[in-house]
């Protein structure tokens, strides 16, 4: 019995080597970064850096087990289905007919189930687990603290962008609040497992803050999420009876008090209830596997009930979600996707709850904050679908590891034989070779998009003087369509729409087989404010040339904007299928989903 006991009371494994610690440090880099890099739509650096950095430790810790031949990933109730629910995802993705959609929900999977498979796995020593959650929650202070300016716009010379509801780092105060509801749990672990006093005074300073800004995102699902993990955590540590339900009356009065308080920001119109029945008719009519991973934007505007349309009119407000990661999951992946999901949760809270049970101080404390801190991220996503922004489903899938990593023994090391390490070691090698560039992709697309030129960047230097050499050629040669094309295009250049239009319908008149002209009459049309002209002659251009590009990219554009998602991502299924390396299109389907 005292052996157990012991062993209970280590939270790790002894057997932690010099090159585990050193991936749990750059782990703790990453964690401490991740906070503070901002997070730009499309750009999305803070992506990018978990992406890198994670995959990154993966492979090398895989490379370094087939290397010493130690293949012996930690006995887990949660693996099993932590595996089952990326291997779904996978399976998912190859059935899915809008692969290009689906794409984002399976690089999001594998990405949280590898951010698992580090934090539980390279978390070995207590050393290690000390270093990555300090990191994490000093990272999570520095962005406290740059939004708590961001509500004032700064103090004295320190000047920073001014925000009514504050995001810090993260682009959206949504997204910030999911991340401190995240951190606070875990920082109230810490501070009270603590035995120094100056690490208790940092920490609580931390926590503080971290209320503060927490409370200046205005995110009402944030707030009901902090308050049950709060609740979860006291009814983890609080022996006494009396005292918890003393602690549960007084924080149901608090929480009261404060909804009147802030009652202008739970009286915000946000049609949620309404989003969330027409979801349930759209999942109604593909129950088991749903409309396919990623697509409730594509297919939900055509569930969406006249009285939602009338809050949110579908060519001013575009719907990418159901504000609950739950109905939307059940109705893209259907029973089985969502059954899947529910069981690594499931298993996760049963397992959570027993190892918290069977703990002592001051491990009980942390391993009560981690899985707090988890909970209150499910919460959350009952109102709102924070999991959907991958870094959100990273941090769930990191505290879901760690609290794995803690008291479980590794699973027999494999002997491997020379030719399986190697044969080991290739594939992961092989793996990096084509994941880095899959990961890169996107951005580099991003970044050589932006880097192109507007048209109207580009000015003719002696527009009038060009305009009148050109009619002077087409009044030589009155039958050249190119002519009355470059004529139509300094015009346009100009701002000169009328004659634009005029010269390029010239030149098709003269050449009907070109269609050059119509797509250009269709972006003037759009540049001006009318979309059904424009679409009508993007439609005829590709009539005459149904190969083209450009139209289809144009089309895609404007009915994106028309809340037509489902015909612009069809749109841009052609264009990938001509040209899969279309980086216009690669970056409008980012678009689309952020």
């Amino acid at each position: 019995m005292a052996k157990q006991q012991e062993k209970e009371k280590q939270p790790v494994s002894k057997t932690s080597t010099l090159g585990n610690d050193v991936l749990a440090y750059a782990l703790a880099a990453i964690l401490f970064l991740a906070p503070l890099v901002p997070d730009v739509k499309l750009t999305r650096p803070k992506l990018l850096l978990l992406e890198t950095g994670l995959y990154g430790i993966l492979f090398l810790w895989a490379f370094r087990s087939f290397y010493l031949s130690k293949i012996s990933p930690r006995r887990s109730m949660v693996l099993l289905p932590a595996a089952a629910y990326v291997a779904a995802s996978t399976v998912f993705y190859f059935l899915s007919p809008d692969k290009l959609v689906a794409l984002s929900e399976l690089k999001r999977s594998l990405l949280s189930f590898s951010a698992f498979l580090i934090a539980a796995n390279i978390a070995g020593s207590a050393r290690g687990q000390y270093i990555i959650i300090t990191s994490w929650l000093s990272g999570a202070l520095l962005s406290a603290l740059y939004g708590i300016l961001q509500h004032t716009g700064g103090v004295g010379i320190v000047l920073v962008p001014k925000f009514e509801r504050v995001m810090s780092t993260f682009g959206n105060p949504i997204f910030f609040a999911a991340h401190l509801v995240a951190a606070l749990p875990v920082a109230l672990a810490l501070m009270l497992s603590s035995k120094k006093s100056y690490i208790k005074l940092i920490v609580s300073l931390g926590i503080v803050c971290g209320l503060i800004a927490l409370y200046q995102t205005q995110t009402r699902a944030a707030f009901i999420a902090f308050g049950i993990s709060v609740l979860i955590f006291a009814w983890l540590n609080i022996t006494s009876k009396k005292i918890k339900i003393i602690s549960f009356v007084s924080l149901m009065v608090f929480s009261a008090l404060f909804a009147f308080n802030t009652k202008n920001l739970w009286s915000r119109q946000q049609a949620h209830g309404l989003i969330w029945r027409d979801t349930l008719v759209m999942w109604s009519q593909n129950p088991w596997l749903g409309t396919g991973p990623g697509t409730f934007h594509i297919y939900f505007p055509k569930f969406a009930s006249e009285e939602l349309k009338n809050i949110w009119p579908q060519g001013e407000f575009i719907v990418n979600d159901a504000h609950n990661e739950y109905i939307q999951l059940l109705s893209e992946t259907g029973i089985a996707g969502f059954g899947i999901f529910l069981w690594l949760i499931a298993a996760f809270i049963v397992k959570s709850l027993a190892k918290i049970k069977r703990a002592r101080a001051p491990d009980k404390l942390m391993l009560s904050g981690h899985f707090s801190s988890a909970a209150g991220i499910l919460v959350m996503n009952i109102f709102s679908v924070d999991m959907r922004f991958i870094i959100s489903a990273v941090f769930l899938f990191i505290l879901m590891g760690l609290m794995d990593s803690f008291g479980e023994e590794p699973a027999p090391a494999l002997n491997l034989a020379p030719a399986a390490r190697f044969a080991g070691m290739s594939a992961v090698a092989l793996a990096g070779f084509f994941v880095f560039p899959a990961v890169l992709k996107p951005y580099i697309a991003q970044k050589n998009v932006a880097a192109t030129p507007d048209f109207f960047d580009e000015r003719v230097l002696e527009p009038a003087k060009t305009i009148n050499d050109l009619e002077k050629i087409a009044q030589k040669y009155p039958g050249q369509a190119l002519v009355y094309e470059k004529i139509a295009w300094v015009y346009s250049k100009e701002k000169n729409w009328q004659k634009a239009v005029e010269n390029y319908t010239k030149a098709f008149e003269l050449n009907p087989k070109s269609a050059g002209p119509l797509n250009n009459i269709g972006n003037i049309y759009f540049l001006t404010g009318n979309r059904p002209q424009a679409i009508e002659f993007w439609r005829r251009s590709l009539k005459v040339a149904p190969g083209q590009l450009d139209s289809r990219l144009n089309l895609a554009t404007a009915y994106y904007y028309n809340g037509q998602l489902k015909e612009a991502v069809d749109e841009l299924k052609e264009v990938l299928k001509a040209d899969p390396k279309n980086e216009k299109a690669i970056v409008m389907l980012k678009q689309m989903t952020e």
